[in-house]
């Protein structure tokens, strides 16, 4: 196996062209040299964030149900045996960590603030959006923007490609643009760095005028969080489901995740953020092909790592599979 790496390394050094033609397999080959760990723990964990936002919802009715009737049977009457089952799992899997009612109340929220086994997590726009508008914020409002603001301090624009459900369908989208790039045209549309800061501002004049809702239909993932949460706590559509849609329409027929590479203002506040990010690609010039720019062609967030960039770099780990020479990884910042 290192000798076919070093054969496709030399071969892609003696020729750009060579580089180019050894993309394809250079990817399939990094599946079976298990080059491929950070994407695949991307796609992992936001599925994981999927999943967790559908449990919230059931934990809402659960935590109705455990109020009001608190007896598995009444349940079953009322809602069904399926949704006996899972108040009887939810009833086990919180009365592990104490009482029932308390747990699950210690596990709540959507991606606007949510509170994980009673840590809160404040996205910290909607931090700078409570400031601007009410001057003023609950203490553990501040504080569960710690966390996050210190993860785009350390790792830098992690959050896309780990935690942001949205993320995920632009992903999906992604690969069927390109599937389908084999039998129709789709344009990549270019955009200027300040249109995620106009979304920022726009967005930040809007909540002071028709308050902070105004954000469901500007954040994607706020936007799925929304739809997630009424389609099953309530078992009806939200609004948002439209401002979805038209994000993935716009990462279909624009560009390759379009969305969050130019609109999402939270990306791009992220990114400034974590622009010297202590975790960064690392580069190795003595193997980087010239002529080859694999990695900043695969790069959702256009980030040219041959030229050493970093700011807006979500560590996805793309650029790292698709490398023809393995030159690059993801570790700590060189100095």
């Amino acid at each position: 196996m290192v000798g076919r790496r070093r054969t496709v390394g030399r071969d892609a050094r003696r020729s750009g062209l060579g580089a180019l033609r050894v993309r394809k397999g250079v990817a399939c080959a990094a599946v079976g040299e298990g080059r491929c760990g950070a994407l695949v723990l991307s796609i992992c964990s936001r599925f994981g964030v999927v999943v967790l936002l559908c449990c919230l919802a059931l934990w809402t009715e659960y935590l109705n149900l455990k109020i009001g009737y608190n007896n598995a049977r009444l349940v079953e009457l009322s809602s069904g045996v399926a949704m006996r089952l899972f108040y009887e799992f939810s009833d086990a899997f919180f009365g592990f960590f104490g009482e029932p009612v308390a747990a699950a109340q210690a596990n709540a929220g959507m991606t606007w603030s949510i509170r994980l086994a009673g840590v809160p997590f404040t996205d910290p726009l909607a931090l700078l959006s409570l400031a601007l508008q009410d001057r003023v914020a609950e203490v553990g409002f501040v504080l569960g923007a710690i966390i996050p603001l210190a993860l785009a301090s350390t790792c830098g624009r992690v959050f896309c490609s780990y935690i942001c459900p949205a993320s995920l369908l632009f992903f999906s989208i992604g690969r069927l643009r390109r599937r389908l790039g084999d039998f129709f045209y789709f344009p990549e549309v270019g955009a200027n760095r300040g249109l995620a800061w106009g979304v920022l501002c726009g967005g930040l004049a809007l909540s002071l005028v028709a308050g902070h809702g105004v954000w469901i239909l500007i954040l994607p993932y706020f936007a799925m969080g929304q739809t997630i949460f009424h389609s099953i706590a309530f078992g009806t559509l939200s609004v948002a489901l439209f401002s979805l849609i038209a994000c993935a329409l716009l990462d279909l027929f624009l560009g390759y995740q379009f969305t969050c590479r130019n609109v999402c203002p939270t990306g791009r506040l992220l990114g400034r953020i974590g622009s010297r990010a202590l975790v960064a690609v690392r580069r190795d010039a003595s193997e980087c092909v010239d002529a080859c720019t694999a990695c900043a062609d695969v790069c959702p967030f256009r980030v040219n790592p041959k030229l050493d960039e970093t700011r807006d770099c979500s560590l996805c780990g793309e650029c790292a599979v698709i490398c023809p020479t393995q030159c690059l990884t993801l570790g700590g910042r060189k100095k």
